[in-house]
Formats: structure tokens, C-alpha cells, sequence
């Protein structure tokens, strides 16, 4: 089995980055990426060893970063950007390279398995399983927002625009762009429906929300297909950790029932440029206990009073057997 691992990385003077960063693109925040991007694939490198793992990138890199990820194993492939363009006064407007990438490589199908990941993520474990649940259906990662979510509103609001009529049977899911995985066949029906509602966009002007991103479109095409097309959960697989103070959601995932991927969306200048120095310096990544403090994401923990510690205890002398 041949399979893809691949981050897109796209610069355009003056076009939005992320939401999170609320910066333009420059020099300054393309080192950051760079850095977050070698993170990302140089970690799911090592844990899976025989995939193809590269870094899709529009623009040149230079020569001292092509080596940098050569040298983890993470081969560079520049290609241009020059299909799913929106206007760049959208905010997430270069997010929309990874439709693009994506569509280049499963166009392509020279792999079994296409796997495209955010660049603020990063890998602690094999993809194994994944590539068996790949097999299966389109692995997308539904967010869990509620009907009325403002983000999930967005997507809603301009399925209707887009398709009205389908839009009023069809329920839509808010599925996130940091993980989007699956078999040669499969991606090619699934980014054939990307295309078709790209096109709508288009003809219409792009008058759809100035807001939407690449997750518009793929959770569009999902609730499309989903009469045709299994679109399995990707939550056994990726996890999206928030370590701001006004937004902090992280969980066990991290050892007890691991996900293979973490994205951190709100560590990209700080987390994950530790994790980046650490793989400089020892050409390997810390253990997730410590990767995890190094980024923030710390265990819940119970208030510690007489009744816990009693159970504690009598569940040690129930263990040693010494009380039933």
C-alpha cells in the first residue's frame, strides 16, 4: 500500500493566514509556518516510516529549508495554485491551497490513501488503523457544533444558497479542514463533488459568506454524498486542542485512548515552536506525557478531599485483596 501524508503551505502577498494569527502573509510568518509544517510532517514521519510524507507547497521554500526537510525525511513538491481561488479579502482565503493540493495528488492516484493535515498539528502514534478505516469511507472530523452555532450557521447558510432545494432535506455536519483522509476511489468522487461546488461558488460571484473556508466545502460535499459515500468520524483519530485562557478544551486523549494527530490550533507560536527547537536538537520529539505539558494541554484534575482519598485507598486494599 502506498500512502500520502501532506501539508499545504501556500504564500500570496497581502492574503490571509489563519483567524487564530490575524496576520498577513510575510516573511516573518512564513518562518513560523515553515517551522510548524516540519513539526507536523517530520512527527508523522516517524511514526509512519513507509508513507510518502511531503510538504505541498506553492512558492519556494529556499534551499536551506528544502534540506532541513529532506533531512526528516519530508520531501518538498512545489505546485501551483491555480485552482479554488476565492477574492483575499476572504479571511481563510489560503486555506483554500489544501482543496487545491489535495485535488492535484488524488488526480494523480499514484497512492492508495491520501491524508492532507493543517499545519498545527502534530503525530504521536501510527496511522494504522486509519488507513483501514480509509478503506472504508471518506475520514473527515465532524466538529460538534450545535444547529445554531455561528460557525456551523455559516456553512448552513450558504448551503442554502448554493443548493436550495437540497439544502432543505439534506442535514449538514461542520466538519473540520486540519484532517481530511481517504481511499484513491473514494477521494476521487469526493473531490469531483469539492469541484462541482466550487464552480457554483464561482458563478455566483463568490457571493457566499466572506467567512467560509476549505471546511464549507468539504462538509458541503459530505452531506451531498451521503447517500453515495460512507463519511466516517475521524474522532478516533485527531483531537483539536484549544490552550487559550478565554477558550481551554483539551482531554485524555492524549494517553488514555490515543488519537494518532493533535491539532493545536492556538499553539502555532508557541507550543509547537518548542516541539520544533526539541527536533532540531535531538532529531526526535519528546514523549506525548511531556510534548503535551511542553503545549499546554494539561489533565483535568478532581478536587482532592477525604472522599477521594478513601477510595483511593480502599481501592488499593480491594486490588491487594486485602478488603472485599
Amino acid at each position: 500500500m502506498k500512502n500520502l501524508i501532506t501539508c499545504a503551505f501556500a504564500f500570496k502577498e497581502g492574503f490571509g493566514t489563519s483567524q487564530q494569527l490575524n496576520k498577513a502573509a510575510g516573511a516573518e510568518t512564513t518562518e513560523m509556518y515553515l517551522k510548524n509544517i516540519l513539526t507536523a510532517l517530520a512527527s508523522a514521519k516517524i511514526h509512519n516510516p513507509d508513507a510518502d510524507v511531503v510538504l505541498s507547497v506553492n512558492t519556494d521554500i529556499g534551499d536551506a529549508w528544502t534540506k532541513r526537510f529532506e533531512s526528516a525525511g519530508v520531501k518538498v513538491r512545489r505546485m501551483d495554485f491555480d485552482t479554488f481561488v476565492v477574492p483575499k479579502e476572504f479571511p481563510w482565503s489560503l486555506a483554500f491551497f489544501k482543496i487545491c493540493v489535495l485535488n492535484t495528488w488524488v488526480r494523480e492516484g499514484a497512492h492508495d490513501h491520501y491524508l492532507v493535515l493543517d499545519a498545527d498539528t502534530f503525530t504521536t502514534k501510527s496511522y494504522e488503523d486509519l488507513w483501514k478505516e480509509a478503506d472504508l469511507g471518506v475520514v473527515l472530523y465532524p466538529l460538534g457544533h450545535t444547529f445554531s452555532h455561528r460557525d456551523r450557521d455559516v456553512i448552513r447558510r450558504d448551503f442554502a444558497t448554493l443548493y436550495p432545494e437540497e439544502s432543505k432535506r439534506l442535514p449538514i455536519t461542520h466538519y473540520g479542514g486540519e484532517f481530511v483522509c481517504g481511499s484513491k476511489n473514494d477521494m476521487v468522487v469526493f473531490m469531483d463533488k469539492c469541484t462541482e461546488i466550487f464552480e457554483r461558488i464561482s458563478s455566483k460571484g463568490f457571493k457566499v459568506e466572506e467567512k467560509v473556508g476549505d471546511e464549507d466545502i468539504w462538509s458541503i460535499a459530505a452531506a451531498l454524498l451521503s447517500g453515495s459515500l460512507n463519511v466516517i468520524a475521524a474522532t478516533p483519530y485527531v483531537f483539536r486542542f484549544w490552550t487559550t485562557d478565554i477558550f481551554y478544551l483539551v482531554s485524555t486523549c492524549t494517553v488514555s485512548n490515543p488519537v494518532c494527530v493533535w491539532h493545536l490550533p492556538q499553539e502555532k507560536e508557541t507550543g509547537l515552536i518548542r516541539l520544533y527547537e526539541y527536533y532540531c536538537k535531538n532529531k526526535a520529539f519528546p514523549s506525548p506525557e511531556k510534548s503535551a505539558k511542553m503545549l499546554g494541554i494539561v489533565k483535568a484534575k478532581r478536587p482532592f478531599n477525604f472522599y477521594t482519598f478513601s477510595n483511593m485507598v480502599n481501592g488499593k486494599l480491594r486490588k491487594w485483596k486485602i478488603k472485599k
